[in-house]
């Protein structure tokens, strides 16, 4: 049974890392714009400007004048986003098998050097949105948050795909 993942085909386990990687993704996720509505709710930023913010990454200022149908189009690009990072994880992991024994130590690792790579480089690149935010206590909780949100979730993910216990 071929199962459509972000990365080759000819994987020996492609029926098992799907299941494991696209819940990596659906959890970080949940938690990561979880965690961001949280954060900017004590700046009075209504939940639904998150997703708002990801798709403007495609429509530019209009995805705030969106509502819920912006929303949804931002949640299922981060999703996307989410499980290309967790894809990513599991091709560089058959490469360095390290990073399957260790997956805590390079899952925190990974996590925090996505967050710059998506937020600093990619997005003001790549897409319609403008440069990161510069707030210093904003940059610390995401860089935290994507260590643990994100990072360690494509890490174990990728470990157990893998059938590593």
């Amino acid at each position: 049974m071929i199962l459509i993942t972000p990365y080759a085909w000819s994987h020996r386990l492609t029926a098992r890392p799907v299941p494991w990687l696209l819940l990596a993704a659906v959890y970080a996720t949940a938690l990561d714009l979880g965690f961001a509505a949280l954060f900017w709710a004590g700046e009075g930023v209504a939940a639904i400007r998150i997703p708002q913010s990801i798709a403007s990454w495609l429509l530019g200022r209009a995805a705030f004048d969106g509502g819920l149908a912006t929303a949804m189009l931002g949640t299922l690009v981060y999703l996307a986003l989410m499980w290309a990072l967790a894809a990513l994880y599991s091709r560089l992991s058959r490469i360095f098998p390290r990073l399957l024994r260790q997956p805590n130590r390079f899952g925190l690792a990974y996590g925090a050097l996505m967050y710059g790579l998506v937020f600093h480089v990619g997005v003001p690149l790549l897409t319609a949105a403008g440069p990161a935010s510069q707030r210093a206590d904003w940059i610390a909780a995401c860089v935290l948050a994507y260590m643990v949100l994100v990072g360690l979730p494509c890490a174990w993910a990728s470990r157990w795909a893998a059938g590593r216990d």
